[in-house]
Order: C-alpha cells, then sequence, then structure tokens
C-alpha cells in the first residue's frame, strides 16, 4: 500500500499528501481512492488531526461509527454518512474497527480550474465548506454513491486507457450525487444556506486575503459592490455583518494555530496580519472570553489522541 507522505508545516500543522504534495501540485487531475481500512487498521483505526494543502477529501462512511474532528467541532456519527473536507481544514478520526467505507482525494485544481468553473458554481456550498451530509440505509442516492464509489475504485485499480478522462466523470457524477443529498437535507431541516454569487465571491476572495487584515471596504471595492450592500448580503445570508465574516475567518485559522502548533503568540499574530501581538490578545479575548494562551491550555487536552 502506498503511504500519505507527511510534509513539514511553516505553521507546525502537520500537513500530509497522497504520493507527495509536488505531485499533486503538477497533476490537476490527480484522484485517488482508497478503503477507510486500507490506511487506518494497521494503526489502530486512528487518524491524528491533520489537514491537506491543495487536495480536497470526501470520506464515505458505509457502515460503522467514528468521532470526527472538523477544526475545532467534533461529532459521533453513525450508519451512512459523506463528510467533505476542503484544502486547509483541520481533520481527524477515530473509528469503530472494521467500519466499512472509502475516502476519495481530488486535486484542488480538479474544482477550480476555468474549464470547471460552470460545475464549480453548483458544487460551491459543497466544496468550500466542511460538512456532514447524513443518509439513510433506504435511500436511492446512497445506492448510487456507494456504485458510483465502486466503479471510480475499480477504474483506478485497472487503470486503462482513459481513465483519467473516465475518472473525472465519475468524479462529476458522485459530486452531483452528494449535491441532491445535501440539498435534500437542507430542504428537510429548513435551513436557508447562502446561494448569492457574491457572497461566493467575498469568500473566495475572503480565503485569499484574511491573512491581510483587509477592511471591508477594499473586499467591497474587489467585488464591485458597497459596503452597505455586503453587509446588507451578509446579515440576510448568515445573520452577521462583513466585519463578522472576516473577523470569524481570522478567528478559526487563529484556533488552528493555537490548539495544533505550539507557534509563539506574537509569531500567530504576525503571520494572521497583525502588526502587534497586544492587539491581537485583545481581539481574541473580546470574541472568546479568554486569552489566546489561555484558550491554548484550556484545549492541550482535548485533541483526538
Amino acid at each position: 500500500m502506498k503511504r500519505a507522505l507527511q510534509i513539514q508545516s511553516t505553521d507546525g500543522i502537520p500537513h500530509f499528501g497522497l504520493y507527495g504534495e509536488s505531485i499533486v501540485s503538477k497533476d490537476p487531475g490527480f484522484v485517488h481512492i482508497e478503503d477507510i481500512a486500507a490506511r487506518s487498521k494497521e494503526i489502530g483505526w486512528l487518524i491524528k488531526p491533520h489537514r491537506h494543502n491543495n487536495m480536497f477529501q470526501l470520506l464515505c462512511v458505509f457502515d460503522g461509527q467514528l468521532e470526527l474532528q472538523l477544526d475545532e467541532q467534533t461529532h459521533s456519527l453513525s450508519g451512512g454518512w459523506a463528510i467533505t473536507v476542503p484544502p486547509g481544514v483541520v481533520h481527524g478520526f477515530r473509528f469503530r474497527p472494521d467500519t466499512q467505507g472509502v475516502v476519495l482525494t481530488l486535486a484542488e485544481p480538479l474544482l477550480i480550474e476555468a474549464r470547471y468553473q460552470q460545475s464549480r458554481q453548483y458544487f460551491e456550498e459543497l466544496v468550500s465548506s466542511p460538512h456532514t451530509i447524513k443518509f439513510q440505509r433506504e435511500n436511492v442516492l446512497f445506492d448510487q454513491l456507494r456504485q458510483y464509489l465502486s466503479l471510480i475504485t475499480r477504474e483506478f485499480q485497472q487503470s486503462g486507457e482513459g481513465y483519467k478522462h473516465m475518472l473525472e466523470w465519475m468524479v462529476g457524477m458522485v459530486l452531483v450525487t452528494l449535491k441532491r443529498q445535501f440539498d435534500q437535507r437542507r430542504l428537510q431541516a429548513s435551513v436557508s444556506l447562502p446561494s448569492s454569487n457574491m457572497l461566493k465571491g467575498f469568500r473566495v476572495l475572503l480565503e485569499e486575503q484574511y491573512r491581510k487584515q483587509w477592511k471591508v471596504q477594499q473586499y467591497a471595492v474587489a467585488l464591485h459592490t458597497s459596503v452597505s450592500s455586503l453587509n446588507r448580503l451578509c446579515k440576510e445570508s448568515v445573520g452577521i455583518t462583513a466585519k463578522s465574516v472576516i473577523q470569524n475567518r481570522v478567528l478559526i485559522e487563529a484556533k488552528r494555530k493555537l490548539i495544533y502548533t505550539q507557534v509563539p503568540l506574537d509569531l500567530i499574530a504576525y503571520n494572521l496580519g497583525f502588526k502587534d501581538p497586544a492587539y491581537f490578545s485583545r481581539f481574541f479575548k473580546k470574541r472568546e472570553g479568554v486569552p489566546p494562551s489561555t484558550y491554548r491550555e484550556i484545549h492541550n487536552n482535548r485533541r483526538i489522541e
């Protein structure tokens, strides 16, 4: 079995790449699939928290139980689930022995390059944030998902002529199936998720610029809108102002570094665009109720071990 390669991270959070990160980055059509047991059985069914660069992962559990960590959130799941893990999201798993399922890994360019932009708009909600998607055992979409993943596994193992094109087409079938279930679950729960193209653009731009401490005005200019329009859009879609959306993204990254690294607080502050570490501490305490040093200490014993 080919193993994942651990790559030293500049921020201290473990990064992993399949076959080496450089190969993934050179192959925008990179697709990989393997059974959950193939990697986790020999290490006690435990995958410690880590994150990937340039790779989107889909974990499909057909039957079994797992404890899942996505950033600072922990979930206990059983039965049939699909879990989406975008690039950069810290994730870890503890599976019940003999849990059945597969892990599908895609190079991020497969989802974001120009020739996939039309499809990207359709899948944006699904692939831009981590999601846990529940499937009932007696479910047509669940049966389809398992069939498509089985076909991908067979094609991946055989590597026949044109297999990369075949894999890409079948990956599309998997993503459409997931999107249908995602939308059904959203409708059943009566949850309104943002669908505005401008909000999607704001999220993409935010990922690119949040470390530079851009102001709301800068985002508005880049999106060819006004500050008031961007604020109204954010309030209608997610219930908070654009400034709060920006601050939440900075806060998430700060929490990742505090929990998963031993990087000094002043370096975390500078890496997140704060010129003054003291201001970073005040920013963090105002939003979390405790200073970053205390937050790190509290969470030291809460990781999946």
